[in-house]
């Protein structure tokens, strides 16, 4: 039964005037191998009397679902793309850059737009991808806007959006936070935000459009959309890496293209990566440090990357954090349930469970953090933070000398932390009591 329903989930996805071919088993077997990339343009080609207008296809995220994986996958696919009907708005090469147009959308300034419309074959279903597009689609306003938009163009819109369930959503988030030093929250203190519907360090507003908070709400934080789709307008939900499933093949078989053409691959620098659980506690040690002493996270060069360089530095190799005890993950878990299948209902026509078969392991799965075995262990954990604040002083205020002196006390910090971090606390001492 669990399996019927998932395959019923799959198939609502790809519903629309969009969707593959359903073949009989005997047409199946009469039919020759060919080329699957030749047989899907033959295919598109052979609907195109039933297609109005040509869509415009907005990818619209959401934040940490493999947004920048799949936007390097279209660049390298764009020609490919370009052959079967879909023109990409391609930040690499083209202006506006999709996240531009994100910004005019929401202080509904439209000279861009037009720009953007004239430029391109009215043929060709136009695809954008921006993850900043999912705030300007939970206000009714701009929902009405883009379709307007999209009309008065000749196009016809379609809303692509992955949805992460909580757990797992939440989770990420959390670390991806915590590394770029939004906040120095404790994971338990950051579900509680969560829970209560706001997000560290979020800004309120977009231009005029109210950047809504309750993020892992989804039926509350899409109540727009929910109600467009009710009207008519073209939206398809997409659960996140159900089964394994490659976030690129969920997107093109939304967009009724096969999985089985040889789609180009992309380097793995393209996927975003997390820090271990020497990492995370490393982050908001670092954090509670930058914000004791007021240093804003925008003065600070490459911010995002500097606790991913320092676990490569030391090869930290540690597992993947996991924040959720069984108490909190069943506190998540019965906060969100009742909106969820009341979202599954009217994104899919199901239930949460059918939709997100995968939760089950994620309700399984054991706490992962760090905390230091020892006070020796602590005390060098500190001295590596120490450091990591001190080149971000230097980096922030250069000084000649500083060319000499950083390479030295970096190399001497990765063998000796705590050694090299008393020394200079020492010297840092002597130097005031001179002054």
């Amino acid at each position: 039964m669990a399996a019927r329903r998932r395959v019923n989930v799959t198939a609502s996805l790809r519903g629309g005037p969009r969707a593959p071919r359903k073949m009989s088993a005997e047409s199946t077997s009469r039919k020759r191998p060919g080329n699957p990339m030749a047989e899907e343009k033959e295919f598109r080609e052979s609907k195109a009397g039933h297609r109005l207008r040509p869509e415009l296809i907005i990818h619209a995220g959401t934040h940490k679902t493999a947004s920048t994986y799949i936007q390097e996958r279209l660049h390298q696919n764009s020609a490919l793309l370009l052959e079967l009907g879909f023109d990409i708005q391609d930040p690499q090469k083209q202006k506006p850059k999709p996240k531009k147009l994100v910004a005019d959308l929401c202080k509904r300034r439209w000279n861009r737009w037009q720009r953007m419309f004239e430029s391109r074959d009215k043929n060709r279903n136009l695809l954008l991808s921006a993850e900043q597009f999912a705030v300007p689609l939970t206000n009714a306003e701009c929902i009405s806007n883009l379709q307007i938009l999209a009309r008065k163009n000749g196009y016809s819109l379609h809303i692509v959006i992955f949805i992460r369930s909580q757990l797992d959503y939440i989770n990420s988030r959390y670390t991806y936070s915590l590394r770029r030093f939004y906040h120095s929250l404790s994971f338990e203190e950051f579900v509680h935000e969560a829970l209560h519907g706001r997000l560290s360090n979020e800004r309120p507003q977009r231009g005029p459009v109210e950047r809504r908070q309750d993020v892992f709400d989804f039926w509350s934080y899409f109540q727009a959309l929910l109600e467009a789709k009710k009207d008519g307008l073209k939206v398809t939900f997409l659960p996140f890496r159900q089964g394994g499933i490659d976030p690129f093949e969920q997107f093109i078989s939304a967009l009724g293209l096969s999985t089985k053409i040889s789609w180009k691959s992309c380097d793995s620098r393209h996927f975003n990566r997390s820090p271990g659980t020497r990492g995370v506690w490393m982050a908001r040690l670092l954090s509670k440090r930058l914000q004791d002493r007021s240093i804003p996270v925008k003065s600070i060069r490459d911010s995002s990357q500097i606790i991913l360089k320092e676990e490569r530095r030391r090869c930290w190799t540690d597992p993947a954090f996991w924040g959720f005890s069984k108490h909190l993950r069943q506190r998540v878990t019965l906060h969100y349930s009742r909106h969820n299948n009341q979202f599954a209902k009217a994104a899919w026509g199901t239930s949460w469970q059918s939709a997100f078969p995968d939760d089950s392991d994620l309700k399984q799965r054991k706490r992962s953090v760090y905390s230091p075995a020892s006070i020796g262990e602590e005390l060098r954990m500190h001295a590596i933070g120490a450091h990591l604040l001190r080149r971000i002083q230097k980096q922030r205020k250069r000084k000649p000398w500083h060319l000499l002196t950083e390479p030295i006390e970096s190399a001497s910090n990765l063998i000796f932390p705590s050694l090299t971090h008393a020394l200079i606390k020492a010297w840092e001492s002597i130097s005031n009591d001179q002054t």
